[in-house]
């Protein structure tokens, strides 16, 4: 007999640090859909050695967890591979989840491995009370279907052994044309009247225009900053792509989508 879900849920909630398998390609926590229940996973690990043996196992599918490299050879001092959250992150680790449209955990204490639905560990924060202009922005179906599309895209294979590539990127499309985008600003210090727009810039040079599907992306990205937000539908973010900008950037700390001017024309139609 293996753990109870009850008894999972009180290990979970009790536990004084866990680790999150987290996905290279992402650089968030790593998402598998359930076989038999179609839930979103993510992987929770009582302790780091077994994390890392499930890093291996994945490695034989070319999946990369954080802090790995694809080497025909593997050696064990490679490894880290995902994120160790203390109690006092708990809060912030489950709203990440939410956030990105995660539904139930795979809990390995060691001993066991058993499925445990998110909202019987956690309760699911209820915006619903908040005023609507007051509400942060929060999308997670473009977060997961930006994740899956990412993680299977970023896989170190031959073009012909990706799978379901297509319909994972036509899921993308659609989530992309449906939302609504953070853009930051922030004033000039020496003329006040004019707005800047952040940019960023790749490893070959080229200027990229940064935007975000919800708060949680923007912060990893503003880290302090003062800068102001902007709302702004997916149809609408061609008409304020900033001239030195190559493409835009979805959630540049997170699953990292550059799209160029060519590209928007072929999504819009």
């Amino acid at each position: 007999m293996g753990i109870s879900v009850e008894d999972a849920v009180k290990e979970l909630q009790a536990r004084e640090t866990v680790f999150v398998a987290y996905s290279q390609a992402t650089k968030l926590p790593y998402v598998t859909c359930g076989e038999e229940t179609y839930n979103d996973q993510v992987w929770f690990f009582a302790e780091e050695e077994t994390l890392k043996e499930y890093g291996k196992k994945k490695l034989e599918d070319k999946i990369l967890l954080m802090g790995m490299r694809y080497e025909k050879k593997l050696e064990d001092k490679v490894l880290l591979m995902g994120m160790r959250y203390e109690k006092k992150d708990f809060p912030r680790m489950y709203g990440l989840l939410f956030s990105i449209g995660v539904n139930s955990v795979i809990w390995n204490n060691g001993a066991d491995e058993i499925e445990i639905d998110l909202e019987k560990i956690v309760r699911k924060p209820d915006l619903s009370q908040m005023e609507p202009a007051k509400r942060p922005l929060i999308n997670p179906t473009l977060q997961l279907s930006g994740i899956y599309f990412m993680q299977e895209l970023r896989r170190p294979v031959e073009k012909e052994e990706h799978k379901n590539l297509r319909a994972l990127e036509e899921e993308l499309i659609a989530n992309l044309k449906k939302s609504h985008f953070l853009v930051a600003m922030e004033r000039d210090e020496e003329n006040p009247k004019k707005i800047n727009i952040p940019y960023l810039k790749n490893k070959e040079g080229q200027i990229l225009q940064p935007v975000f599907s919800d708060v949680m992306e923007f912060e990893k990205f503003a880290k302090g900053k003062k800068l102001r937000l902007a709302k702004i539908p997916f149809d609408k973010l061609p008409e304020i792509l900033i001239n030195q900008a190559e493409a835009m950037v979805f959630n540049p700390m997170g699953f990292n989508l550059i799209l160029n001017k060519e590209q928007f024309k072929k999504i819009l139609g």
